[in-house]
């Protein structure tokens, strides 16, 4: 079995590629912000089917959380993280202290203007400039060939698309569906600051995914539905996949999704299915 190297440093990371690049070695990339569950797993296994080599990173990303509060609670279980990935037999972990990622003198900025005028980037402010900011790092220090995004942060997904396309990086990006619970419920690090009655009542965010699905024009009632169910809504809305616009002939095509996002029990839950 394959040792996992794990690294803190830039310089080893890069040393790391180096030579499985002389080598010829195609390199997959999985970024994760840790807290590992099976959805993380399933991006990994793919990456490992197409991959010589896979790396995975786990940063808790700060400039992305609008809520400090948020980020201070975010769930962070790295040795049981490096002992999953050690399971599976990951090729190396980048695993930096935020000084290494953000040094104190750092002073740019990558701002997207694409994808960020609704849904999360509406009232997440600042959120997606700090993915955009650190997904660029991360491709800068790691060069992989191809990186494995889920398609449960749809929105993040094309902002990384067109990221990479504008920046002219020369990556391959995967979008793969939404790993879900027994339930229906999107698999996500935040499930795990949900009670167990939370966990269940939070299956209803799929079911009403699906009744949208099966009746467009039912959106205004499972809002109610939702709302009396102790959910509160930031959004429930069905969008043109491909540039986020709203659409009155959503129900005509097949180029829709319905968009959620919702709190419950103080911790915000997001997403989204094909129409």
């Amino acid at each position: 079995m394959t040792k996992t190297k794990v690294f803190k440093k830039i310089t080893d990371v890069r040393d790391f590629v180096d030579s499985c690049k002389t080598r010829n070695q195609k390199i997959g990339f999985v970024p994760t912000m840790g807290a590992l569950h099976d959805g993380h797993l399933s991006l990994i296994s793919e990456a490992q089917k197409v991959s010589d080599i896979v790396i995975v990173s786990i940063f808790v990303n700060k400039a992305q959380f609008n809520d400090l509060g948020d980020y201070q609670k975010y769930p962070r279980h790295f040795d049981n993280d490096i002992n999953k990935l050690e399971n599976i037999a990951v090729n190396a972990i980048f695993i930096p202290h935020e000084d290494e990622i953000y040094p104190a003198d750092c002073s740019f900025k990558i701002i997207p203007v694409s994808f960020i005028d609704c849904l999360c980037a509406k009232s997440r402010v600042g959120h997606f400039d700090g993915v955009a900011l650190v997904v660029t790092k991360l491709f800068n220090i790691v060069r992989p060939h191809q990186a494995f995004f889920g398609e449960k942060d749809f929105q993040q997904l094309l902002i990384i698309k067109k990221l990479v396309v504008d920046l002219n990086f020369d990556i391959k990006i995967f979008g793969l569906p939404t790993y879900r619970e027994v339930s229906g419920l999107a698999m996500s690090s935040r499930n795990q600051r949900l009670s167990l009655e939370g966990l269940k009542k939070a299956s209803m965010i799929y079911k009403t995914l699906n009744e949208i699905k099966s009746d467009p024009d039912s959106i205004d009632f499972q809002k109610t539905q939702l709302i009396k169910n102790g959910f509160e809504i930031d959004y429930l809305e069905i969008r043109n996949e491909h540039n986020l616009e709203l659409d009155n002939d959503a129900k005509s095509s097949n180029s829709y999704r319905i968009f959620i996002a919702v709190y419950l029990e103080g911790i915000r839950l997001i997403d989204n299915l094909k129409l």
